[in-house]
């Protein structure tokens, strides 16, 4: 394990040190909806986050990828405008290119499926943030191997109301928001959100002499219904849009933020997305609720590959990677009622479920050079996945102070792949997930528990790598031979083991939860790249030997008084790949990576901090993150750098008006948030990194009515 830094445990010993006085209030209850029944965060027997509305707003985040710091074991990777790919405990993809691709860790946002989709996870009008650590194998299935993030909006209203917000900071950052709820009727009630966030980004053109080659287009709109159709009959309908035109022009040859790219990239995702919801509870021993949702998304992927321009390097060239997306999916599901437990003591669940998933994909690589141009490459795929499934979960009162709980879901999938160069590849397979949880709750106010849960990924094809081979005919016999005895990738299994605590202590002033876990990766899905001379590197997934992840989990929330409360979490991580041998990029030979740990699994996270209440209408709030080294990937050991980040956010509310100061990165840290390794500019192999956001402030401010 890495050295921890110091700036925390000073940081630690400066909160701690504070004068105490008698606490007069305790901690609000927090709800995780994520669950098939809504539940008390401290009464879940799983490794949960809960990010609420507060803490999204003294962040100042307008999107999920600047407050993923906040949880334990969570980490992400860019490449791209955005931190678009998720890593739950070291596990999760890094990027996507030409192949298809399936979630290790997925996203729901209002009950719709986003997952592989991150640019849509915009967090205007958002009450709160569930990310659930683990496989949720019995709810989720295949789309939530090693964790979860459910996205809640705020909820219709009972009563009128609405919110105008606006905000402006340093690199021409300006958003502005409105919200309007309240009753339609007597029997029902509405909601509608709209929100722009524009910025110029934090990347120099030098060659083109433009300051927004980087800039943020982002557009989002959310509708919802919530019709009580009588006392046993509730509808719930939620629309959404995203529109996001960002610009993507991210690594330099020098690692910093001057580029001299001479056609920057692009970053964009139109989605339109809905979902209805019907709860019955006419029935005396269970209710019904039925769910189904659409969505469609154009995405469109583009960068300049050579980073440079033609009058430097010689060369011209870029890539373009346009998908259409539709996804449908229904679920059924029974739930029993309180009274009417099996045996008076057990509760349970049982559903089905289907969803269909189409993805087509349009690619082009053009280049140019002083001997002529442009040429166009052109390739196209088509993807199309079934999934159907049943599950059940019992929960069974053993006695007043244990709980056994039961899931297992069993899944059919097949998927179907074709493309332009004649690779075609069908893959069917069953599946089967679940959960066996023991808790116990015979210590006051604490709940502990053990869990074996059980997740999986389903399989798929490496067509980038092995269309490659077909459409080359100058690939070396040796790698072709190779590749194509990879053209297909099994499911993964894991089998995760978990022991825990939560509570709530001093008089509900102090929240408190620890996770140790241990995750044993079966059939391991690990991404790999190859070396196509003379520079030219595709990727592909191999299933190796097991792996293993494991760690321990910690989130304390401490309002000592009416002035001061404490917040932190803590995420230790060890892991390792099973038996993988790659091709090293300095020598061309054989670089064996078994036993190392996972790409981007860093060993230790952190984030502490304080809300000050100065005065009764001002709250100061400091945070530290924290970040350990980490492998960009597992094909090469190049390295990011540790690193501490420090966020401020100063708020002024008088009635109806808030009005915030804040800053992120306050110390301008450079740190990494994607990274390659190869020959780019004649110089040899070294590392390419894109940098993560620098010092940003702004001001903020809303008027609630």
């Amino acid at each position: 394990m890495r050295s921890f830094p110091k700036s925390l445990l000073a940081l630690a010993c400066v909160l701690a040190s504070q004068t105490l006085h008698a606490n007069t209030q305790s901690l609000p209850t927090v709800t995780v909806t994520a669950d098939f029944r809504e539940v008390e965060a401290l009464k879940s027997a799983n490794s949960i986050t809960v990010i609420d509305a507060q803490a999204i707003s003294r962040r100042q985040a307008k999107h999920l990828d600047q407050l993923l710091n906040t949880a334990p074991n969570i980490n992400y990777s860019a490449g791209a405008s955005r931190g678009r790919f998720v890593q739950v405990r070291g596990i999760g993809e890094r990027s996507q290119f030409k192949d298809p691709l399936d979630s290790s860790v997925g996203m729901v946002i209002d009950g719709i499926d986003y997952s592989g989709i991150g640019l849509a996870a915009a967090l205007f009008d958002t009450d709160q943030i569930e990310v659930l650590r683990g496989p949720q194998g019995t709810q989720f299935g295949s789309a939530a191997m090693a964790g979860m993030i459910n996205i809640q909006s705020a909820q219709p209203t009972e009563v009128g109301e609405g919110k105008i917000k606006l905000g402006a900071g340093n690199y021409g950052q300006k958003d502005a928001g409105l919200v309007l709820s309240g009753p339609l009727s007597d029997a029902l009630l509405g909601r509608i959100s709209v929100h722009e966030n524009r910025s110029d980004g934090f990347i120099d053109n030098d060659f083109l002499g433009k300051d927004d080659t980087s800039n943020i287009d982002e557009s989002s709109a959310k509708a919802q219904l919530k019709w009580l159709i009588s006392s046993d009959l509730t509808l719930d309908l939620v629309a959404h849009y995203t529109d996001v035109d960002n610009g993507y022009n991210a690594f330099s040859i020098d690692n910093d933020r001057d580029i001299d790219a001479d056609d920057p990239g692009h970053d964009r995702q139109e989605t339109k997305a809905a979902a209805a919801s019907l709860e019955w509870t006419g029935n005396d021993s269970f209710d019904l609720i039925a769910t189904m949702s659409y969505e469609e998304s154009d995405i469109e992927y583009g960068f300049d590959w050579d980073w440079s321009n033609i009058a430097a390097a010689g060369v011209r060239g870029g890539e373009n990677n346009a998908r259409d997306r539709d996804s449908q999916s229904i679920d059924l599901r029974l739930l029993s009622k309180i009274g009417q437990e099996i045996f008076g003591h057990t509760s349970w669940v049982a559903g089905v479920y289907a969803a269909k998933r189409d993805v087509e994909l349009d690619y082009q690589d053009s280049w140019e050079d002083s001997s002529g141009g442009p040429w166009i490459s052109t390739f196209e795929n088509s993807f199309e996945t079934d999934r159907k499934a049943v599950y059940g979960q019992l929960s069974s009162a053993l006695s007043d102070e244990f709980t056994l709980t039961t899931g297992f879901r069993f899944e059919r999938y097949e998927n179907d792949y074709k493309d332009s160069v004649g690779v075609q590849s069908t893959q069917k397979d069953n599946l089967w997930g679940g959960k066996l949880s023991l808790d116990y709750s015979g210590i006051e106010n604490t709940l502990l528990y053990g869990t074996i849960s059980r997740g999986y990924k389903i399989g798929g094809v490496n067509g980038q790598a092995v269309g490659k081979v077909l459409s080359d005919p100058s690939t070396p016999a040796d790698t072709a031979v190779f590749l194509l005895s990879r053209s297909n990738f099994d499911s993964e299994t894991l089998i995760n083991y978990e022991l825990g605590f939560k509570g709530r202590y001093l008089d509900g002033s102090l929240d408190l939860a620890v996770t140790a876990f241990y995750m044993d990766r079966q059939d391991m899905q690990a991404s790999v790249a190859v070396l196509f001379p003379p520079a030219e590197w595709k990727s592909y997934l191999d299933n190796v030997d097991d792996g293993y992840n494991a760690g321990i989990e910690f989130e304390a929330n401490w309002r000592i008084n009416d002035t001061i409360t404490l917040f932190g979490s803590l995420g230790l991580l060890e892991s390792e790949l099973g038996d993988l041998v790659v091709e090293d990029p300095d020598t061309g030979g054989e670089l064996d990576q078994s036993g190392r740990d996972q790409a981007h699994a860093p060993n230790y996270q952190f984030n502490i901090g304080s809300s000050i209440n100065i005065t009764d209408t001002l709250v100061l709030t400091v945070e530290v993150d924290g970040k350990d080294e980490f492998y960009f990937s597992n094909s090469h050991n190049d390295e990011s750098d540790s690193h501490e980040l420090v966020h401020m956010n100063l708020a002024y509310q008088l009635d109806q008006f808030s009005v915030s100061v804040w800053g992120r990165n306050l110390t301008d840290e450079d740190y990494e948030t994607r990274g390659f390794y190869f020959d780019n500019a004649g110089r040899g192999p070294e590392g390419y990194h894109q940098l993560g956001e620098p010092r940003v402030f702004g001001v903020s401010g809303s008027y609630s009515f």
